[in-house]
């Protein structure tokens, strides 16, 4: 008798717990050296809204307030308003950390993402800086079967782009 209540337990509990997983975290990092010493490169860094200067996806940017807490709020090529906030900050260590959350049932064109965390680090290296972007997007499409333009991997790609962008942008701007 104990087999058949376990059976039936188990067709109640499965499915529950298949659905419990959540979307995929879609993890990125990466770098890039920098012609300029971690001092300077830090305080270009940490002042938000000169990330317009260096990424040529960024048409606008306000950033409210300073430090932890503060916003960043910027509108990128194709029109898209985001508003980033800093969730950490580390002048010692030269990190920096930014949390994107869009409203519910929105979605960025062409980047279609929920949420992301993008940690921010400056450091010493062959005498100038290395500069590392890392952290994690989630895909605003939580079913099995996205549309190609919204699957995991369009998004990781999307993100990775916007972030390259930056960095590209910030080794050039110290390339002089």
């Amino acid at each position: 008798m104990k087999f058949p209540k376990i059976l039936l337990a188990s067709l109640f509990i499965a499915p529950s717990l298949a659905l419990a997983h959540g979307p995929t975290p879609l993890k990125f990092d990466m770098e890039v050296e920098v012609n300029g010493n971690p001092n300077e490169v830090w305080a270009a860094v940490k002042n938000l809204c000169n990330i317009k200067e260096w990424n040529e996806s960024i048409t606008e940017c306000v950033a409210t307030g300073e430090g932890l807490g503060a916003f960043r709020d910027y509108k990128l090529d194709n029109g898209e308003d985001l508003k980033e906030e800093v969730t950490k900050l580390q002048d010692d260590r030269k990190r920096l950390l930014t949390t994107l959350r869009v409203k519910e049932g929105r979605f960025i064109k062409d980047m279609p993402i929920r949420s992301m965390g993008t940690f921010l680090s400056v450091m010493e290296s062959n005498g100038g800086s290395k500069v590392k972007i890392r952290g994690t997007a989630y895909a605003a499409f939580e079913g099995k079967s996205a549309p190609p333009d919204m699957s995991d991997e369009f998004c990781k790609a999307a993100v990775e782009a916007l972030h390259t962008k930056t960095l590209n942008g910030l080794q050039a701007a110290f390339a002089k």
